[in-house]
């Protein structure tokens, strides 16, 4: 009669010790979808195109040493403020609100709503006159994000990178706790006047594939955190409640079979 008793109240305690536990498969990323392939193709990136106050780091070199002296630069801007090195012989140039910069021997060149890739060849195509063949590089140094929620370490993060996908800023972000809800990662992202909200899931495969994978500057990341953690840090007298619901659930049917 005990055993069975106890069989009973343990049937019914069970669901809500499981309900306060964080389950195995909840840590698991990539657990869910299609098994991934030997070789599985890289979605198309979208382009970073300029905006006005970027921060573009830009360098010239010509075969011919005098001709490259006008561009021997000396940065007027801290490479140590946007966090990053700049190259030998480069220049970092801000975005003005016209949404062009300055440069030596040209003047205003408008920029906004180019990529690196196609401020270079603007600058190619108008040094062309002064030079045979110069080598441009061009690099946005303020590719900025933010992630925030049930990470170890939420902040905003600046990476002299254009390619940053989601993996790599959350674990910028020290990865997600124990509470993060791996399932709902919400993308805010600001386009074109417009605010877009995406979302990921860390169990899919196909995350992958999807037009969030890769982030664009200015992106926020938020991680909502699992039920578990709602429960863990309610108020007193909350708390109490949820527990004793179960408790008088238990005392009732022990009430009922001792009779």
């Amino acid at each position: 009669m005990h055993s069975k008793l106890l069989t009973r109240i343990l049937l019914v305690a069970l669901p809500f010790l499981l309900a306060s536990c964080v389950q195995h498969r909840q840590l698991v990323n990539f657990n869910e979808g299609p098994e991934f392939d030997a070789i599985n193709k890289v979605i198309e990136r979208q382009a970073i195109l300029v905006r006005p106050d970027d921060l573009l780091e830009i360098s010239v070199q010509t075969t011919d040493p005098e001709t490259s002296k006008p561009f021997q630069f000396n940065n007027s801007i801290n490479p140590g403020s946007v966090g990053t090195e700049t190259a030998a012989n480069s220049q970092i140039f801000r975005v003005d609100q016209n949404g062009t910069i300055q440069f030596p021997m040209i003047g205003a060149l408008p920029v906004q709503g180019l990529s690196t890739s196609g401020v270079r060849d603007s600058l190619a195509a108008r040094l062309d006159r002064y030079f045979n063949a110069p080598i441009i590089n061009v690099r946005l140094l303020n590719f900025r994000f933010s992630v925030l929620g049930e990470v170890r370490a939420p902040g905003s993060f600046t990476v002299p990178n254009e390619h940053t996908n989601i993996l790599e800023a959350l674990g910028m972000a020290g990865d997600l706790t124990n509470y993060g809800n791996r399932e709902n990662i919400l993308i805010v992202r600001e386009r074109s006047g417009n605010r877009e909200f995406g979302h990921l899931n860390l169990h899919d495969r196909s995350i992958f594939q999807s037009p969030y994978f890769y982030l664009q500057p200015g992106d926020i990341v938020y991680i909502e955190p699992i039920k578990a953690k709602v429960g863990s840090t309610e108020d007193g007298s909350t708390k109490y409640l949820r527990w004793a619901l179960p408790i008088v659930s238990v005392i009732s049917i022990i009430v009922s079979l001792t009779r």
